[in-house]
C-alpha cells in the first residue's frame, strides 16, 4: 500500500510517517520545501519518497496523488500562526483541503481519505461538565484555527468521497521550540486537558487507514482517555518539575477559555485501539530527550542546583 501523507514533514507528521513505515507501507511525504522540513525528513533515513510541493497548488497536489492507495491529509497552518495569519490559515486549511478533495473526487473518490482535524472544532467549552463527543456536542469554534478546521470538515463531508475525520487533541512533543513557550501561556491554568502521547496519535492514524471500512464516514476524537484527564496547571507543573522549576506565576497565563477539554473516546478506542501510553510515560520520554540534547548532567544540575536557587526568577523571565 502506498500512502500519501500531506504535511508529513511536520513534528507529528514525521511520527506518523515512521508508524506507517514500520508497518510495512510505502510512504510518500508531501510538504513544503523548507530547510526545516528537509532536516526533518532525514529522520526517515531515506525510506520514504519525498515530494516537495504546495497543497494550495492543484498541479502540485495532482502529482502527489499519482499512484497512491490512501491519503492522510495533515497539511495545515497550526497555532499560533493560524491566529496571527488568518488569511493564510484560510488558504491552506480550507482552500488546500478543497483542492485535494476535488482532485480525489475527479479520480472517483474511492480511496481512503483520512483528515486530521482538531478538537479546536468544538470551540472553547468552559461550561462543559461531561466529556465532549462529536455526536453530542455541536461545534462552535472561535478563532481562525478551529473555524478553518471545521470548514475543511464540511467540505470533506459534502464532497461524496470516502472519508474519515479524526479530531486530534493538542499534542505535547518531545522536542522544544520557542513557539511552544509562547503557547504555554495561552491556556488557562484551570482549563481541563486530556493528554495523548504522539505515538498513540500516530497509532490511531495508522489503524484508521488499516481499518478504514470500519470507520468510514465517522468523526472520531483522538485523545488519551479517562485516565489522562487533568487540569492544565497540573500538566505544566509536572513538566516544569522535570527541570526542578516551579509553575510560572498565575498572572502570566490567560484567563480566556481555550478549546482543550476532556473527551469521550470510547468509540475511537474501541475501533482503533491506540491508547497505549500515559502522561507519566511522556514525562519519562521528555526527561530522556532533555538528557540526549543537553547531556546526562543537565537534569541533575537543574533539579539540585539551578531550580532550588533560581527557579522562581527563571520562570518570571518566560
Amino acid at each position: 500500500m502506498r500512502v500519501l501523507i500531506t504535511g508529513g514533514a511536520g513534528r507529528l507528521g514525521i511520527t506518523v510517517c515512521k508508524a506507517f513505515l514500520q508497518d510495512g507501507a510505502n510512504v510518500r511525504v508531501f510538504d513544503l520545501d523548507t530547510s526545516g522540513n528537509r532536516k526533518s525528513v532525514k529522520g526517515l533515513n531515506g525510506k520514504a519518497e519525498i515530494l516537495w510541493g504546495d497543497i494550495t497548488q492543484p498541479d502540485s497536489v495532482q502529482k502527489a496523488l499519482e499512484g497512491v492507495d490512501a491519503v492522510v491529509h495533515m497539511a495545515g497552518v497550526l497555532p499560533p500562526v493560524a491566529y496571527e495569519k488568518p488569511k493564510l490559515a484560510q488558504k491552506v486549511n480550507v482552500d488546500g483541503t478543497r483542492i485535494i478533495v476535488d482532485l480525489i473526487k475527479a479520480r472517483g473518490g474511492n480511496i481512503p481519505f483520512l483528515f486530521t482535524s482538531s478538537v479546536a472544532a468544538f470551540g472553547p467549552t468552559p461550561q462543559a461538565t461531561k466529556p465532549l463527543c462529536p455526536n453530542k456536542n455541536v461545534p462552535n469554534p472561535k478563532g481562525a484555527y478551529g473555524e478553518t478546521k471545521l470548514q475543511a470538515e464540511n467540505i470533506i463531508k459534502e464532497s461524496g468521497i470516502d472519508y474519515a475525520i479524526l479530531r486530534l487533541t493538542a499534542t505535547m512533543y518531545l522536542s522544544f521550540k520557542i513557539s511552544d513557550l509562547r503557547r504555554m501561556f495561552t491556556v488557562p491554568l484551570n482549563n481541563r486537558v486530556e493528554y495523548c502521547h504522539p505515538s498513540d496519535t500516530a497509532a490511531a492514524i495508522l489503524n484508521a487507514v488499516k481499518n478504514f471500512d470500519k470507520i468510514k464516514g465517522n468523526i472520531l476524537v483522538i485523545s488519551g482517555g479517562s485516565e489522562q484527564r487533568m487540569l492544565y496547571k497540573d500538566m505544566i507543573r509536572a513538566m516544569m518539575g522535570i527541570m526542578g522549576l516551579p509553575l510560572p506565576p498565575a498572572h502570566k497565563f490567560t484567563t480566556k477559555p481555550y478549546y482543550l477539554d476532556w473527551y469521550d473516546t470510547t468509540k475511537s478506542q474501541e475501533l482503533l485501539k491506540f491508547q497505549r501510553h500515559t502522561f507519566a510515560d511522556y514525562l519519562k520520554d521528555y526527561s530522556k530527550e532533555l538528557a540526549r540534547q543537553y547531556g546526562s548532567c543537565f537534569l541533575p544540575f537543574m533539579r539540585h542546583l539551578v531550580g532550588p536557587v533560581f527557579g522562581k526568577v527563571i520562570v518570571q523571565l518566560f
